[in-house]
């Protein structure tokens, strides 16, 4: 969509490349925000967000609440005073600490670093004043157990060493790379980084504005602010568990050039022979990579199928291969109903797709038809494709866990499993031959980020909004449960986590938390689940469930199940009571359980 002052916010937070917008017109749009979340708030994920900056941040704070409600964060937003972002978190009576801040921004610049090297520095040198430097940080990460979001150093305005600062030790460049470098090595796991020094490249020259900062202490100009709004956005969003994981691809003139139908086979431009096809070539190398750490690809095409999949069979210069895809749909349907069908195969909301096509009719289809779904037109000169996509920063990463790498295989084999079931006349004859296996897991150091990932990331499946870092898992270890899906298919990895409270006030289990990723909806985890839930609290002799349940506009699901277990609302709107025994008709789950839930604690409170 191209940049236009005459485009509407409600299109605009719809956009992709919501960035590309002037930033005069972002700050009216952010102006007018606040109308809007009035009216469409209830359905948003609310974040309270703590701007924690080494410079004045307020420039920046008046765009971000637009740049979080496009990622689908309602945000209140509080500014650190200039100056005292690392001491307000250091005093625990600050109004930091008052703000109790969902998520945190620390944005640090180079004058925020203490023990710069000297020109005739050396590597020794260099190491003992980047340990220095680090022990700031160390202290404010050890304060800070909400979701952080850090700005790496971004690279100075001057250059001590000329064009070699970069290049040795004395240089301030090579100095920032290298704190850089151990921040990101040092920190723990609930502290993502936003990449500066690339955005710096990004924004070109006028990234740096020494004069504003003499008159507003801001070290980059306004035209930087959405470029550093948007990474910062994208970051937030993946840290909270809102970012997209699913690609819908076109084909012709998407992934090839000219149309496969028509042309053939030889037909088509792919390959190194014309600056065409090798860009194709290109986008599609680009496309693998984000397969290889766990974005979902899919195909949605107007095409007979046979002569659809073709390429994929028999061309030299693919790249992409059939098994790189986890739904493969080419026919003459209408694209929406057909993405609409993906979505439900792949039990994935439609706000976890991306769609990519070049034709302005088909996205236009899908923009009305499926707003929730971000929609990008392809068009012109194919070298620019990869640009586009990586612009829009669609799939932020924060750390990359065995289930991101394997997620596609994952997703392909519950498609098959998804079409199993709609085709089988006894479900759960099909059910019980796939031999599902749950496996109870204990928290451990090669458990504990995957348990908080999946904690933070699911949204379809999950009672309320409330997260848990890594410190906080590894406190209640003994009352966190995790679950690890097999059958004879693969092994899932942790698909299901509860977090139940240590007290048991007044002869209630509380269930604090409970999530469940898609990839496992329909195979009757959840009765499993529920079953150890009963089984726990008749150990310790206390009489009834409880938990929060919180309609986010996205975990209705949850709500159905929750009668269906024998859950009745209790003195609030959120509360839901149950007793061990009263699942009400549910089926049978035909899972078998390897291990136990620990039961080497006491509650600290009215056990009863």
């Amino acid at each position: 969509m191209e940049a236009t002052s005459t485009i509407s916010l409600e299109d605009a937070l719809r956009d992709p490349l919501l960035v590309k917008q002037p930033v005069e017109t972002l700050q009216r749009f952010a102006k007018r925000l606040t109308k809007l979340q009035a009216k469409d708030s209830e359905n948003v994920r609310a974040a309270k967000i703590g701007i924690q900056g080494g410079f004045t941040v307020d420039f920046l704070s008046e765009l971000m609440p637009l740049f979080l409600r496009h990622r689908g964060l309602h945000a209140t937003i509080r500014n650190a005073p200039y100056g005292a972002f690392q001491t307000e978190i250091l005093d625990a009576s600050s109004a930091f600490w008052e703000f109790n801040a969902d998520l945190v921004f620390l944005l640090p610049t180079s004058r925020d670093l203490q023990h710069l090297p000297q020109p005739t520095s050396d590597e020794k040198t260099i190491d003992a004043l980047v340990k220095a430097e680090l022990r700031i940080w160390h202290l404010l990460w050890e304060r800070l157990e909400m979701p952080v979001v850090q700005f790496t150093i971004a690279p100075g305005s001057t250059r001590s060493l000329g064009e070699a600062d970069g290049l040795y030790p004395g240089g301030e460049l090579h100095y920032i790379r290298e704190v850089n470098r151990r921040l990101v090595r040092e920190a723990p796991s609930h502290v993502s980084f936003v990449d500066t020094e690339r955005l710096a490249i990004q924004v070109g020259p006028g990234w740096h504005d020494e004069r504003l900062y003499r008159l507003a202490k801001q070290p980059f100009s306004m035209e930087a602010l959405p470029t550093i709004a948007n990474a910062l956005a994208a970051t937030a969003a993946a840290a909270l568990g809102l970012s997209r994981k699913a690609l819908i691809l076109d084909l012709d003139n998407t992934l090839w050039g000219g149309e496969i139908g028509d042309s053939g086979l030889d037909g088509i431009a792919l390959g190194p022979e014309t600056a065409e096809g090798e860009s194709f070539v290109a986008f599609q190398k680009y496309l693998k990579a984000l397969s290889c750490r766990g974005i979902v690809l899919c195909v949605c095409s107007k095409n007979n199928e046979r002569i659809a999949r073709e390429p994929f069979e028999n061309h030299g210069a693919m790249i992409l291969r059939l098994e790189d895809f986890a739904e493969f749909c080419a026919n003459f349907d209408d694209k929406a109903s057909n993405i609409r069908a993906i979505a439900k195969k792949l039990n994935l909301g439609l706000d976890a797709f991306v769609f990519l096509d070049d034709s302005p009719v088909e996205c236009a289809l899908v923009r009305e038809n499926l707003p929730h779904v971000w929609t990008l037109q392809l068009a012109g000169d194919p070298s620019g494709f990869a640009s586009l996509l990586d612009c829009a920063m669609a799939f932020p990463t924060r750390h990359l866990s065995a289930e991101d790498v394997n997620r596609t295989e994952s997703y392909r084999k519950l498609g098959e499993v998804n079409s199993g079931m709609q085709q089988a006349t006894d479900i759960d004859s099909f059910l019980q031959g796939l031999s599902p296996t749950a496996v109870i897991e204990s928290v451990r150091e090669d458990t504990i980020e995957r348990i908080s990932q999946l904690i933070g990331k699911t949204n379809q499946f999950k009672l309320n909004p409330t997260t848990y870092s890594t410190a906080e898992i590894r406190d209640l270890a003994d009352h966190v449960l995790a679950i690890r899906f097999k059958d004879r298919l693969q092994d899932y990895g942790i698909v299901a986590v509860a977090v139940t409270d240590p007290e048991a006030a007044e002869g209630v289990l509380t269930i604090r938390n409970w999530v469940m990723s898609c990839r496992v909806f329909s195979r009757r985890l959840e009765f499993l689940t529920f079953e150890l839930f009963s089984e726990r609290a008749c150990a310790l002799n206390l009489p009834r469930l409880r938990l929060e349940y919180r309609d986010s506009g996205r975990n209705g699901l949850v709500g159905e199940l929750l009668t269906k277990l024998g859950f009745e609302r209790g003195m609030s709107e959120e509360e839901f009571l149950s007793t061990p025994t009263d699942i009400k008709g549910t089926p049978p789950h035909y899972i078998e359980r390897i291990g136990t839930w620990p039961q080497s604690f006491e509650y600290s409170s009215n056990k009863k």
